[in-house]
């Protein structure tokens, strides 16, 4: 694996915390030079300090808000002056809400889809054609187990991950022979803080909850296989396999029973 990163140049959106923090010190620990970004610029000079101290790689840090309809076009900006050349992108900056979707903050509901769908696509249409011209590297968009099912309660960020894996695995399609890769990551819960800012109190089945080390160490090792979808951990990949054989009516009377019981559900709804 480290043959696929060493001395490459990763650019990782959303890395001052959780998934995207842990990708990137498994990327600097396997040699790849980093390009992070978030909106935390202080977060992201000290991780972007630490990594670049102990695994003896090159960091570059660009604040940016990917949310904003300019965010992407701005980020890349940056990007080609730092005068870097990006080999794998990991598309992973993504925000979630919960509630009935009548009652969200509708801006809010509109920089998820920015966020979650446009900046994914915009920064791997931008990026991907110098991957194909070298003929290697390639894109990691994290996605999430609810893209298999409608969630209720959670409508908007649900579609946004849907759309990310069905992106994910067509352009992985396109690629085919071209020495570059594409893979969605689909985690079910995992111990960062993403649920809080989303507003939800429990993440979900405690079996089904990993930990942010082993889900990058298993997703980066599926990526250098070559696999294009990919859901960490055996309760979360059942999950999936159920969801995509049971009947859609079901899945989404089920999500809207789960997302009532951990109480995202307004009590007037409430059956």
């Amino acid at each position: 694996m480290r043959t696929l990163f060493e001395n490459r140049w990763a650019l990782v959106t959303g890395a001052s915390s959780g998934l995207g923090a842990e990708i990137a010190r498994r990327l600097a620990e396997q040699g790849a030079h980093l390009v992070l970004t978030a909106r935390s610029r202080e977060r992201l000079v000290e991780l972007a300090e630490d990594l670049a101290r102990v695994n003896g790689i090159q960091t570059r840090v660009v604040s940016a808000d990917l949310a904003s309809p300019d965010g992407s076009d701005e980020l890349l900006a940056r990007v080609r002056e730092l005068g870097v050349s990006i080999a794998h992108l990991v598309n992973n900056a993504g925000v979630g809400s919960a509630g009935a979707f009548s009652e969200l903050d509708a801006a809010r509901e509109s920089a998820i889809v920015e966020l979650n769908v446009a900046s994914v696509v915009r920064l791997t249409r931008s990026l991907l054609p110098a991957m194909v011209a070298a003929g290697e590297g390639g894109v990691l968009n994290v996605a999430s187990t609810v893209a298999f099912q409608p969630v209720p309660y959670m409508a908007t960020y649900g579609a946004s991950k849907a759309f990310v894996v069905s992106f994910t695995l067509a352009v992985a399609s396109e690629l085919e022979g071209s020495g570059v890769r594409a893979m969605a990551l689909c985690p079910g819960p995992v111990r960062t803080g993403f649920q809080a800012a989303a507003g939800i109190a429990r993440p979900g089945l405690p079996i089904a909850v990993l930990s942010p080390q082993r889900t990058v160490a298993d997703a980066l090792e599926a990526y250098a296989r070559g696999e294009r979808l990919f859901v960490p951990g055996v309760v979360n990949g059942l999950q999936v396999s159920a969801a995509r054989l049971l009947p859609s009516a079901l899945l989404t009377w089920a999500a809207k029973r789960t997302m009532q019981r951990l109480g995202r559900a307004p009590k007037r709804l409430l059956r």
